[in-house]
């Protein structure tokens, strides 16, 4: 996978750099230390994976950044890692659309941890924030979510209720629907096969399908851009 990390500190850059190596051994990493570097490794780099950035590092505007980097990126995924513990900040990144917020005080092993619940699809809301904003359980097709995930509210998040109810400009067959929003609630190939009662090859031959049909290389990929094809629907 291909990843871009962007902060204005060196050692923060490596340190996330070796956390994304743990999360996966084939991780390319790229470095960037202001805004400018960020937009030119988008530009180059259509085929990213993830992108961390900072909101502090020079050449940023607060949000406003970090909104410009999710346009620029799309249908790559963009998180926040920042040193910024304020529930208010962290509320604002997630409302932009970042797919989490990673406050740099997080352990080795949770910062890990975070990534991998993004980068199956998942979105990590901080204890900062769930402290601050009760975040509602939920349990739905009869299970309990993975564990670690939380549903994130719909005034925060673009909403995750039914897409084929949501309209679409991209064409998925109902089953392919379905799968795509148990995809979006974090569950893996393996709870999803449990859940609809097929096979987990067929899981994966629907998601094969999923990508295809929004011209994407990753779950993660397809996640935001499912997101952002409603938001266009409803605005």
């Amino acid at each position: 996978m291909k990843f871009l990390v962007a902060d204005d500190h060196p050692l923060v850059r490596k340190a996330l750099s070796i956390t994304l190596e743990k999360v996966d051994c084939a991780a390319s990493v790229l470095q960037a230390a202001d805004m400018t570097e960020l937009l030119g490794h988008l530009g180059a780099h259509p085929d990213i994976d993830l992108i961390l950035m900072d909101l502090t590092m020079p050449g940023t505007s607060g949000l406003g950044s970090l909104e410009q980097a999710i346009n620029h990126a799309a249908p790559s995924p963009v998180a926040v890692v920042s040193a910024d513990e304020r529930p208010e900040t962290a509320l604002g990144s997630l409302r932009a659309g970042a797919v989490g917020y990673l406050p740099k005080s997080l352990p080795e092993d949770v910062m890990r941890a975070a990534l991998t619940l993004i980068l199956s699809g998942g979105t990590y809301v901080p204890p900062l924030v769930l402290s601050a904003y009760r975040a509602p359980s939920f349990t739905e097709h009869g299970r309990r979510p993975p564990a670690g995930y939380s549903k994130p509210d719909h005034g925060i998040f673009a909403s995750t209720a039914p897409l084929m109810e949501q309209g679409r400009a991209t064409t998925l067959t109902p089953r392919q629907a379905e799968v795509l929003e148990l995809v979006i609630e974090g569950y893996s190939n393996r709870e999803i096969s449990e859940i609809l009662c097929v096979a987990e090859s067929t899981v994966k031959v629907h998601i094969t399908a999923i990508l295809k049909a929004y011209a994407v290389s990753s779950r993660a990929k397809a996640i935001h851009a499912a997101r952002r094809e409603a938001e266009q629907v409803h605005s």
